[in-house]
């Protein structure tokens, strides 16, 4: 008895992690897409130069250094703030933030789903 409930313990806390998980990269998703992203002013969003994951790669997330319009950038929290900064004419949000680490938990999926469709 107590292996089938410590079993079905650890399948409840499997499937309410990877729903936490799912809803993050849920909202990161709508954070992407939205043009108020960061307080954003200019109309533009993520998606509006991103569509498709156009310029991620799967090392976007590992990297250890960033140029972005030829300017150099340590994390890439720099790089969405940078973004949010001059594309969406907003302000830089704390890189940790849960909009930072849900919007990065999207773009690991969105990398991930077109690092693997075939060109």
């Amino acid at each position: 008895m107590k292996t089938i409930t410590t079993l079905i313990a650890a399948v409840t806390i499997a499937l309410v992690a990877g729903n936490c998980l799912a809803a993050d990269a849920q909202r990161g998703k709508l954070l992407f897409e939205s043009p108020t992203f960061g307080g954003g002013t200019s109309g533009k969003s993520c998606l509006t130069c991103h569509e498709h994951g156009r310029d991620f790669s799967p090392e976007t997330l590992s990297r250890k250094a960033y140029t972005i319009m030829d300017n150099p950038v340590a994390t890439l929290g720099g790089v969405i703030n940078f973004c949010i900064e001059v594309a969406l004419r907003g302000e830089a949000i704390p890189e940790n933030s849960e909009d930072m680490q849900d919007l990065i938990a999207y773009l690991s999926l969105l990398i991930k789903e077109n690092s693997e469709k075939p060109e």
